[in-house]
């Protein structure tokens, strides 16, 4: 029969979960930021499916749980709202705790319903990212809100099909992170 597909709105609203846009910049100041403390995810850190630590900055603990209704927790999808708004970020349990910062949205999938995982690698789908460039707003700069979002079409497959497929990319994920591991291996010993 034909595909169940409903909008991510309608999938939160029915079953829990959320969409929710980064602190706004009046909440965050240049002098906030510290050496050490909680890591805040700007566009710039997410890279390649990830959240890169490299040249992240951080916030002190105090100050974080002002902010507290932007932690991220295992199974946050981390998106630009601005800019490159078709790369996203898939939040692990080692990241977890970490701040959605200002330029980004966070969305929390009802995990019983539609799993995080999948949801993240649908994001990244081609047809997926075009919808959601020709519906964002501007034209020298793409912005996403979590209205745009909201609107997007998820498929609702059932959760066990939905981890199967997971579990098919997921393990091509790891054999391209297993060969990006060897080159540079290979470029350091040339």
């Amino acid at each position: 029969g034909g595909m169940n597909a409903s909008t991510l709105s309608a999938i939160i609203e029915e079953w829990g979960g959320l969409i929710q846009t980064g602190p706004f910049g009046s909440q965050l100041h240049q002098h906030d930021y510290a050496e050490e403390g909680i890591p805040v995810v700007m566009p710039k850190d997410i890279r390649s499916g990830r959240v890169d630590e490299s040249g992240i900055a951080r916030i002190p603990e105090n100050k974080a749980r002002q902010l507290s209704r932007h932690f991220l927790k295992a199974g946050s999808v981390v998106f630009p709202r601005r800019g490159e708004i078709s790369k996203c970020a898939y939040i692990d349990e080692e990241q977890a705790g970490f701040l959605c910062g200002t330029g980004c949205i966070k969305i929390e999938p009802p995990e019983d319903t539609l799993r995080s995982r999948f949801l993240f690698y649908y994001l990244g789908l081609r047809q997926s990212v075009e919808w959601l460039e020709r519906n964002a707003v501007g034209t020298t700069m793409l912005n996403l809100n979590t209205k745009i979002i909201g609107g997007l079409k998820v498929p609702l497959l059932p959760p066990k099909k939905q981890d199967e497929i997971v579990d098919i990319l997921s393990a091509y994920d790891d054999l391209i992170e297993n060969n990006r591991r060897r080159i540079e291996l290979l470029e350091q010993a040339a």
